[in-house]
């Protein structure tokens, strides 16, 4: 007998198919039919693994079975109660006499304005427009529900220490009806609490706005806004902290809102009229603010102006407070709110400075020479940090680029010590910062007729950081210097072609809203000029159409100054 033909010895057992335990036979156990069972030609069923000994069966006699309740009922008519009203009626027992209780829809609310001094800065909350009268159709929004008010505490994120002031400031700014919290079932001092319970406003019926709307702008920030202001920031700081001052502020709410607005209309093709805030005052009457409030009310008003109308921003861009910009730059190097500010601005002027072929306008901070040392460390600032490497020397390069006035020597020094800082990142970048998948299709082995190659990142400073550095090398490369050389480069990153092609290839693989910036779409355009072939600038048109697709962001006077430049005409 051949060796490798004989089967297995199987085990007695006592945990087999039923069959064969009746018939006593050895069972393989296998499910869920036998071998015993499929050559028998029998049903093989197993038996429950659970069994009782019977010392343990216990039976209950009716003497120990509780009675039920006596009585019966005719019917049974199920209702939706209201926990609000019962929240309300608990509320009236426990809260202060100095507070309201709620009142009977059709009675008045009183005037809060007897009692309580409003800050200056909601002054610019009391010009809201009046929505329609309530209607069957359009029922009133009496109180702030538990899930409204829950929704808001999600969407500010966990943690929030101003969560007082956040209902606060909500409930008067839609002219809702709803209680303060009682500071003796808060986290919050008294003094906090009180200082918050006093920020009341009184909104006249006239200017109130629904409190479903406000939820939803917020939302749309929240996910939608803050994701791409967040491009390269792991700490969220424009989606978490800089909500939690936004709604500290009547003023720094409203542009908050209006923003939100603006974006939500354009993203889905709709009026960019302001409905909601189109009264509101855009200055802050708050003398009050620290420079980080006003730095953060200036940031959301700037990209408020620039998404609205993105040819008229980058032609006639807005004055901005350069005293302001050198103290926020300061904290350029620092992972806070500060710091994302200011990288924002300057996100913003780059776009501008890229769009028009012209040098930055806000300064650059001091900030410290990459080094390759401690890139692997495991650092929540890291990310932040090696994103704004390439985004600070793209606005040095273009600095160079714009400045004939140095001498010759000098400028061949600055362009080699540019182009070394770039490659020094670009060879010593971190994991993020790695294409997830390149493919170049113009191996023949890919069998493609693909105009680009494919460059996939994982995540949005991969993309952002990636795609200012070959911005970067195309600018100096374009104003290299003649006596410039630089023998440690390869041959294709000496070549400004194959630079702008990555460039539209990033940007043409980019397809979520949250990974895209306006010196992004600057710097594809600037890179879109240098291809000259017609599938290429028909990709590239294409690829506009898909960014205002995900984003919103229409640029139709650059794309139809880019169509005469190439001799192409709208069909």
């Amino acid at each position: 007998m051949v060796e490798g033909t004989r089967q297995t010895r199987r085990t007695r057992c006592r945990t087999g198919c039923m069959r064969c335990r009746v018939r006593r036979r050895k069972c393989d156990e296998t499910k869920p039919r036998c071998r015993n069972c499929i050559e028998k030609n029998f049903t093989c069923q197993y038996g429950p693994k659970l069994t009782f000994l019977q010392k343990n069966a216990f039976t209950v006699t009716p003497a120990e079975i509780p009675k039920p309740a006596s009585g019966a009922y005719d019917a049974i008519q199920f209702v939706n109660e209201d926990i609000q009203s019962y929240r309300d009626a608990t509320w009236d027992e426990a809260s202060d006499t100095s507070i309201h209780p709620p009142s009977d829809p059709a009675t008045p609310r009183p005037n809060n304005q007897d009692t309580l001094d409003a800050p200056a800065e909601l002054d610019d909350i009391s010009n809201l427009p009046a929505w329609p009268p309530d209607t069957p159709n359009n029922p009133p929004h009496a109180r702030f529900s538990d899930g409204d008010e829950s929704a808001v505490q999600g969407l500010l994120a966990l943690g929030n220490t101003a969560e007082t002031s956040v209902l606060s400031n909500i409930s008067d700014f839609a002219g809702l009806d709803t209680p303060r919290l009682n500071p003796s079932r808060s986290v919050y001092s008294d003094q906090f609490s009180h200082r918050v319970s006093n920020a009341g406003v009184s909104i006249t019926d006239d200017s109130i706005i629904s409190q479903t709307r406000i939820l939803q702008l917020l939302r749309h920030y929240r996910y939608e806004v803050a994701s791409w202001l967040d491009i390269c920031d792991v700490w969220q700081s424009f989606g978490i902290p800089a909500l939690q001052m936004a709604v500290l502020s009547k003023a720094t709410l409203s542009t908050v809102l209006r923003l939100s607005e603006m974006s939500f209309n354009l993203l889905h093709r709709m009026n960019p009229y302001d409905s909601v805030s189109s009264h509101i005052s855009p200055e802050d009457k708050d003398m009050t603010m620290n420079i980080t409030s006003k730095a953060l009310l200036s940031a959301f008003q700037t990209v408020h102006f620039f998404i609205s109308n993105i040819p008229r921003a980058w032609t006639d861009p807005p004055r901005i407070n350069l005293d302001l910009l050198s103290n926020l730059g300061l904290h350029a190097s620092e992972m806070n709110i500060n710091s994302a500010i200011y990288w924002l601005f300057l996100r913003l002027d780059l776009s501008v400075a890229l769009a028009t072929d012209t040098s930055i306008t806000i300064p650059l901070p001091m900030f410290p020479a990459f080094s390759p040392s401690g890139i692997d460390h495991a650092d929540s600032g890291r990310v932040f940090h090696l994103a704004h490497i390439p985004l600070f020397l793209c606005a040095k390069a273009l600095q160079f680029c714009n400045d004939e006035t140095q001498p010759s020597h000098r400028r061949t020094d600055n362009w080699m010590s540019l182009v070394d800082q770039l490659e020094q990142w670009y060879h010593h970048r971190s994991q993020e910062f790695h294409p997830m998948l390149e493919l170049d299709l113009h191996d023949p082995s890919m069998n493609t007729d693909g105009s680009f190659p494919v460059i996939l990142f994982t995540n949005g400073a991969g993309i952002f950081g990636n795609q200012l550095y070959h911005t970067a090398m195309l600018l100096l490369l374009l104003n290299r210097p003649r006596t410039a050389r630089h023998v440690q480069l390869q041959p294709s990153a000496m070549s400004p072609l194959w630079h702008a092609r990555r460039i539209c290839s990033i940007a043409l693989n980019n397809d979520r809203r949250e990974c895209w910036d306006l010196s992004l779409l600057a710097s594809f355009l600037v890179a879109a000029r240098r291809m000259t072939h017609e599938s290429q600038q028909q990709e590239i048109l294409h690829g506009f159409e898909q960014i205002r697709t995900v984003t919103g962001w229409d640029i139709s006077e650059y794309l139809g100054s880019l169509r005469e430049e190439w001799g192409i005409h709208d069909s």
